[in-house]
């Protein structure tokens, strides 16, 4: 996977350049460096990266590493002289020891793109069933009213909407919302 966006956040110059140079050589694309956990926040809000790469070492780097697992938006991976497992591992992707290895990073780069991408997919299906409940809800409330209304059977009711949706070449949703609005407005 290559073209990974990633903003680095360490204390040291020759580490966020030795991180940048091995992203870079795999083909990632190191958007914005940091110097201290509030910086790197900052960044991360304007900027909206695929991964962050947080030196938890570097002044307010274990505040900002907090700040983006509670928030879980971005691909998170934490390095350290010290690391303690008692991060969240749905939103951290990799934990890894300074110092840091070439392939330690990348193999960790590729796994929080791999659990970015099933959070994305995640979030979408969600989005996806929620639209569809709302649009059920709807149509059994415009039924409902046609139903009372013209004191039709429910097959029937549904029929009509099926009608109005094809002949006026709109969605049932939309069909359902119009018939839901007319029955407020008298």
């Amino acid at each position: 996977m290559s073209g990974v966006r990633i903003v680095i956040s360490a204390g040291s110059s020759q580490l966020r350049k030795k991180i940048g140079s091995t992203l870079a050589a795999a083909g990632h694309l190191t958007i914005g460096e940091s110097d201290n956990g509030s910086g790197t926040l900052r960044l991360i809000q304007s900027l909206q990266p695929d991964v962050a790469v947080v030196d938890i070492d570097s002044p307010q780097g274990l505040h900002a590493a907090k700040m983006l697992e509670e928030d879980g938006q971005v691909g998170l991976i934490l390095i350290g002289t010290h690391l303690r497992r008692e991060y969240n591992t749905q939103v951290v992707s990799g934990l890894i020891l300074k110092p840091v290895s070439d392939a330690e990073l990348l193999t960790a780069i590729n796994f929080s793109l791999a659990g970015q991408v099933r959070l994305r997919k995640m979030a979408d299906e969600l989005a996806k069933a929620r639209s569809t409940l709302e649009t059920r809800k709807l149509v059994e409330k415009a039924k409902g009213i046609l139903m009372d209304s013209l004191g039709i059977k429910e097959a029937e009711a549904y029929k009509k909407m099926q009608q109005q949706s094809m002949n006026k070449r709109v969605t049932l949703k939309h069909v359902a919302e119009a018939i839901i609005t007319a029955h407020e407005m008298h």
